[in-house]
Order: structure tokens, then C-alpha cells, then sequence
């Protein structure tokens, strides 16, 4: 099944510490892994977060899958990693790995002799995701970031091979299963990168993928978590893995009700959002936003917010308090993720933006 594991037994739910291969990676701490062998055969489902170390609702997430799933209700086998950047996740660095400095989620399928996330990326995919029928991973809003929920997958368009498409379309169906509110397909990398994002390089390897988000600005937001488990549980009753949601559906008995305030207000940031009068929204594009300029960043919406194309959703400042830029939104969307920190870089991301 997953020969890193070793044998799991059906039925059980068993924890393990692994050491993944690598050069680079010789002398990491062991990752913990849960997996949750059903009592019956089905799929095999492989749930990873922690790509990127302060996206916290998502690394809960994976932490609550696996003390709630019930093994002698599934068909199947559900593996969880709760975190693969561990020298982010401790150190709580955004967005790259502090031994290389890369971005993990820019370097997939990765190299085994390449620097450290490339080595890390790929013992993930040939220690993991290969060996799955499914693969799920789960993100957020880094540490400098608020975002709408929503999934990204590969698109369909212009792939040639008939297996590609195939797989390409199962993503979407997955996706589709997830149920949050945006499903965005992605044909090409948005940013240009050594290599690709997790679900595009589990795609070219044959196996349907997706990339889920929700929660951010580094903070554990319950419905973000919420969301999340819920999302996978979705995917897992698409796959025939089990025959109900509500029967292995999470407890929030621990979580507590100021902590659920808290999640509310930092994830229910919109305005105006298409997604209340639909349940999955299908977006084709994704249009990122970068300042020309360092210095303060003055945005005028929020996630989930529509926009339109020519309209100013912001402006970038220096600390005379002089206005250096007018941010214009270059299409017609909804903003995904937003740069909620004021302070910029110069040719800095700042949002978002998904366009149907």
C-alpha cells in the first residue's frame, strides 16, 4: 500500500514517525504519519498540510482526521501528515523553507539531489502520493495572508493525452466534492518556478489531485478547520470510502466557543461574495497582483470581494505619506487571498484574483 508504513492492519488506526530519504534531510526530526487502514478494500487516500509551516487550520486538520476517523467505517485507507515542512512549521516561517529558503510548493515534483525542499518534495511524491489513488492538500492563507476557501486543480485544457484528461478530469470531480466555495482550474503555473505546485506534479504522475485552502493570517480558526475535515470527508464519500459524513463526522466538543468567535470573524471577511448564492463556483484563471513599490500597502477589499476590471482596490504609500501607486484590478473576479501585513516589498504579491 504505502511501503514506507510498512504492513497496516484493517481496522486499525496506527501512528508512526517517519524518516523520509534524502541527502539533505538526513538529520530531520521524524515526521509523524497517521494512517487509518479501513476494515473493508477501497482506495487509498493520501492527506498531507504543512507544505508551508504557518498555515495552521490545515495542519489541525489533518491532526483531527486522524484522532476521528473511525477505521471500522471506511473501505480503504486514509494517510495522514499533519506537516512536511517541519523546519518551517517550527521555526513558524511563511511561505519557504528556512534551511533553503525555497518555496516547497514552487519545486514539486522535486529532486533527489537537488537542495533541501527539492529533496523533501520529492520523497513526498515517491514515498507517497504515488502509492495513493487520491491525493489531497490541504492549505491556507500563510502567515501574512486572509483568503476565501476554495480548491485549486488541473485544468483540462490543452491536454493532449486522453490518460492526462482522464486525470485531469477526476481532479475537478474531486474538487468539485470538496465543497468549498470556489473551484479554480489551473492549466499553467501562475508564477513562473523551478518546478510546480503539488497537485499539477501528482496529476503528471498519474494521480487525481487537488490543492484545498481555507484560514489564514496565521492564526487556528475553527471553521477553517472545520471546513477542511469536512472537505475531506466530502472526498472520501465521493470515493466510496464511506457511506455517510455525519457517521464519522468531527466533535467540536474540544474546541471551545471563544475559539470558534475568534475563527468567525478572521475567516467571514466579505463584502460582497458570489459565494452565498452558490455552492462550488467555478473559476478559470488566476490573476495575481504585485506593487511596483515598497512601502505601505492600503487595500480597499477583502477576500471573497468582486471586482472589476479598471476598478482601484488599493494603493501602495512610502512613510512621507505619500501615495506612490494606485493598485487597479486588471480583470474582472473575485479576490481569492489578500497581503493583509501594510508593510510591501517592492514587485510584492498582494492578492488574488480568480476570474470565471
Amino acid at each position: 500500500m504505502i511501503p514506507i508504513l510498512g504492513e497496516l492492519t484493517p481496522g486499525t488506526t496506527q501512528r508512526h514517525l517517519i524518516k523520509l530519504p534524502g541527502a539533505a534531510l538526513a538529520n530531520d526530526e521524524p515526521r509523524p504519519v497517521i494512517s487509518v487502514a479501513g476494515a473493508k478494500p477501497g482506495p487509498v487516500l493520501f492527506v498531507n498540510a504543512g507544505v508551508h509551516g504557518g498555515e495552521y487550520p490545515a495542519v489541525e486538520a489533518v491532526i483531527r482526521l486522524g484522532k476521528t476517523l473511525d477505521p471500522k467505517k471506511i473501505s480503504g485507507a486514509v494517510i495522514l501528515m499533519p506537516v512536511l515542512n517541519l523546519p518551517a512549521f517550527r521555526t513558524r516561517t511563511p511561505f519557504v523553507c528556512p534551511v533553503d529558503n525555497v518555496n516547497p510548493n514552487r519545486v514539486f515534483p522535486g529532486d533527489p539531489r537537488g537542495s533541501y525542499s527539492e529533496q523533501m518534495t520529492h520523497a513526498l511524491i515517491n514515498e507517497f502520493v504515488v502509492h495513493a489513488d487520491a491525493y489531497v492538500d490541504l492549505h491556507g492563507g500563510d502567515i501574512p495572508e486572509a483568503l476565501v476557501p476554495f480548491v485549486v486543480c488541473r485544468s483540462e485544457a490543452g491536454l493532449a493525452d486522453s490518460k492526462a484528461r482522464d486525470v485531469a478530469a477526476r481532479s475537478k470531480e474531486i474538487a468539485m466534492a470538496f465543497g468549498l466555495p470556489y473551484v479554480l482550474t489551473v492549466s499553467k503555473p501562475v508564477q513562473p518556478a523551478k518546478g510546480q505546485s503539488s497537485y499539477a506534479a501528482a496529476a503528471e504522475k498519474g494521480v487525481p489531485s487537488i490543492l484545498a485552502e481555507a484560514g489564514g493570517v496565521g492564526q487556528l480558526q475553527e471553521e477553517a478547520v472545520e471546513l477542511l475535515v469536512n472537505g475531506v470527508l466530502n472526498v472520501m464519500r465521493h470515493l466510496a470510502m464511506i457511506e455517510s459524513v455525519e457517521d464519522v463526522r468531527v466533535s467540536n466538543d474540544e474546541a471551545g466557543s471563544k475559539t470558534k468567535k475568534t475563527a468567525r470573524r478572521s475567516v467571514a471577511t466579505t463584502r460582497t461574495s458570489a459565494a452565498d448564492t452558490a455552492a462550488s463556483t467555478l473559476l478559470t484563471k488566476f490573476e495575481w497582483v504585485y506593487t511596483k513599490n515598497a512601502g505601505m500597502w492600503y487595500p480597499k477589499i477583502a477576500p471573497g470581494d468582486v471586482v472589476k476590471e479598471g476598478e482601484q482596490i488599493g494603493s501602495v504609500g512610502d512613510l512621507f505619506g505619500e501615495i506612490l501607486e494606485k493598485i487597479i484590478s486588471p480583470v474582472n473576479g473575485v479576490v481569492l487571498f489578500l497581503t493583509i501585513n501594510p508593510s510591501v516589498l517592492k514587485d510584492g504579491l498582494l492578492m488574488g484574483i480568480g476570474v470565471e
